[in-house]
């Protein structure tokens, strides 16, 4: 009787063994479904934000790229467009910082670098505008857009320039600008000016870009 029991025991103690075991296992499982599906969540949501950073301009794309660089400080492309946004609402001291950070999280950002020197130039640093648009210049342009983002540094570089008085360099520049891209507007225009300038020695005047 004894060893009956005693078998029964065993028996029983391995049943549990044999039980429990997938229900750890079912409770691991649903662990890692959870954690996947919050990472899900987390990749869906910072896609969304970015979405809306690159999609809005004004008060609500501040809001999404700054929500966006709170998950990810050192996304150069969302700095960049934070940067961008400023630039449009006019407030270049916070566009340049924001370009810098940009490329100081991707050192050779060419259009980062590009856009550093427009914000330069509106607050009037011209010789540390003409010194970001050169490094600009430096570095290769990705292959998408490559063109228009040269001609952006180097009609960003023109404007530069022109304020530094080098009405020769500012003509120079230009006419690579425009050899890139004839049909661009702002190329075109900034040939005119220097022309202009250089034809009758005046003074830089800011709306002659506009």
């Amino acid at each position: 009787m004894r060893l009956l029991i005693r078998i029964s025991l065993i028996l029983l103690s391995g049943f549990y063994c044999l039980y429990s075991a997938p229900m750890a296992q079912a409770s691991t499982m649903t662990a890692f479904e959870g954690t996947m599906h919050r990472q899900e969540q987390e990749n869906f949501l910072k896609q969304t934000l970015e979405q809306d950073c690159f999609s809005m301009a004004g008060t609500q794309g501040l809001k999404k790229c700054k929500d966006l660089i709170d998950q990810d400080q050192d996304n150069s492309e969302a700095w960049n467009q934070l940067g961008r946004i400023f630039y449009d609402l006019e407030n270049y001291k916070e566009a340049y910082l924001s370009f810098m950070l940009a490329t100081h999280f991707r050192t050779d950002y060419a259009i980062a670098w590009a856009n550093t020197c427009a914000a330069l130039s509106q607050l009037q640093y011209y010789k540390d505008a003409l010194a970001a648009c050169d490094k600009s210049l430096d570095f290769r342009f990705s292959s998408q857009g490559s063109v228009d983002e040269k001609v952006l540094a180097l009609n960003n570089k023109t404007v530069a320039l022109y304020f530094l008085g080098r009405y020769q360099e500012a003509l120079k520049i230009s006419d690579q600008a425009v050899a890139l891209k004839p049909d661009d507007t702002q190329a075109n225009i900034n040939r005119t000016v220097a022309l202009h300038a250089l034809a009758h020695k005046t003074t830089p005047q800011r709306e002659d870009f506009t």
